[in-house]
């Protein structure tokens, strides 16, 4: 169940006793957010209390069985193709010029949720999504890693890295 601003508003609502202007309360919350992606991206971790555990940043190996498409520059690749007036591959007939283009990294970064500690029941079904965006916190993370080249040393180790 997705819930936002105007669905956290309500709650708020019911629960205080002196509640502040929907405006100011957006403003608080997205400070509060802002703030705390500020501090992930700084390398920090994020306890979320009430037994929810914590939020980082992990550096992982790529694995190479499970390449990733890179869909920006296949995107682009593909609309330069069209452009051309080449054909596109096509699976069936094997024949056509093949677009997507692969990631080449040997690792990533990504926001992670650490679950071994929730103690929520069914933990396993929640998951935590990461705003998008240049300005969100995905767009925060993808452009210092591309600003440093030693950005990703902030973060921890995850797996066999």
């Amino acid at each position: 169940m997705h819930r936002g601003i105007n669905d956290l508003y309500k709650t708020y609502l019911e629960m205080s006793d002196a509640p502040v202007e929907k405006k100011q309360y957006k403003e608080i919350i997205d400070t509060f957010n802002e703030a705390i992606v500020n501090h992930l991206v700084a390398g920090g971790e994020f306890n979320m209390g009430n037994r929810l555990s914590s939020l980082y940043i992990i550096r992982a190996k790529v694995n190479p069985k499970t390449a990733r498409i890179d869909w920006k520059t296949s995107m682009e690749l593909r609309a330069d193709l069209i452009k051309k007036g080449i054909a596109l591959y096509d699976k069936e007939t094997g024949e056509g010029e093949k677009w997507f283009v692969y990631h080449t990294t040997k690792q990533y970064v990504k926001f992670h949720w650490e679950k071994q500690n929730c103690r929520v029941k069914n933990s396993r079904v929640y998951r935590f999504d990461p705003t998008g965006g240049d300005t969100g916190a995905k767009g925060k993370l993808k452009n210092l890693i591309k600003k440093d080249d030693l950005a990703y040393l902030r973060f921890r180790r995850h797996g066999n890295l």
